[in-house]
């Protein structure tokens, strides 16, 4: 089987859509082109995910199409849908803006070779943050918590560095953009430390609140449940492991090229 993954190739090794790539290349009977290449028989399948130049189809060959942000496109790339055979979206909240009958909810997930608990570093700070702080409640909490904690507030190229930096913390911290589970709730899950992160119902279908990660809903929340699990290794370690043993268990890009694959009936061991 052939598939043509086609996206932005300069984002290569560290986005949603080289993850699936690094996948596809790791499985058996499986071979990988992209649209670089120089090649002479159609693909099976073509894959297109957010962010890319332009979108490809090709008669007779079935495509599909992730829109990775689509809590901020919200439906409105309705050329791009028609195209396709099958639209994949992350978050459901805006499932109402797309096509009924082609699209299916295919979250972000985490790459257990990469989003992993660095053992070789010592812990430096009370919580970590990594990315991008430029919209205001995000930024606000992060604010109020340095006032009070050590906090690791920074960027990382992704991937290992990213993990290395996360597992230097006791807890970790994330908040969602526009009611989005982010790359950051599976990844920081990940790594082992126990993830602080605003409560939104579609993460129930990939993690248990409490038992996995914590959620906060306000300042006083959050700063309540900093300072307890500080103050409690026992729980915050035993949570902290638990959702990475969850989410590397259960929700890696691994997973999410067989759902896509099972959709086009592609059969792969």
């Amino acid at each position: 089987m052939t598939l043509l993954i086609n996206y932005d190739y300069t984002c290569y090794p560290y986005t949603t859509a080289s993850y699936i790539e690094m996948v596809a290349r790791k499985l058996p009977g499986v071979s990988v082109l992209r649209t670089t290449d120089l090649w002479e028989e159609k693909p099976d399948l073509i894959i297109n995910i957010m962010p890319f130049g332009e979108i490809v189809s090709m008669e007779g060959v079935p495509a599909c199409y992730w829109e990775i942000d689509n809590h901020l496109v919200r439906g409105r790339n309705t050329h791009y849908y028609e195209l396709m055979d099958k639209v994949y979206i992350p978050q459901e909240s805006y499932m109402g803006n797309y096509p009924v009958k082609k699209t299916d909810i295919l979250p972000l997930a985490c790459d257990p070779d990469l989003h992993k608990e660095n053992e070789t570093v010592a812990i430096e700070y009370d919580i970590g943050f990594i990315g991008n702080d430029t919209y205001p409640e995000r930024r606000e909490l992060l604010e109020f918590m340095a006032r009070k904690y050590k906090v690791l507030r920074t960027n990382t190229p992704p991937g290992l560095p990213y993990s290395e930096a996360l597992s230097k913390c006791k807890l970790t911290f994330n908040r969602s953009l526009d009611k989005d589970v982010n790359m950051r709730f599976f990844e920081a899950m990940a790594t082992g430390r126990l993830l602080l992160t605003d409560y939104l119902p579609q993460q129930d279908l990939y993690a248990t609140n409490h038992a996995h990660y914590e959620t906060y809903t306000d300042w006083k929340d959050l700063d309540e449940k900093i300072n307890y699990y500080l103050t409690h290794d026992e729980d915050r370690k035993r949570i902290g492991a638990d959702g990475a043993e969850h989410i590397r268990t259960n929700h890696t890009y691994h997973h999410r090229l067989m759902k896509i694959l099972e959709d086009f009936t592609c059969q792969v061991s």
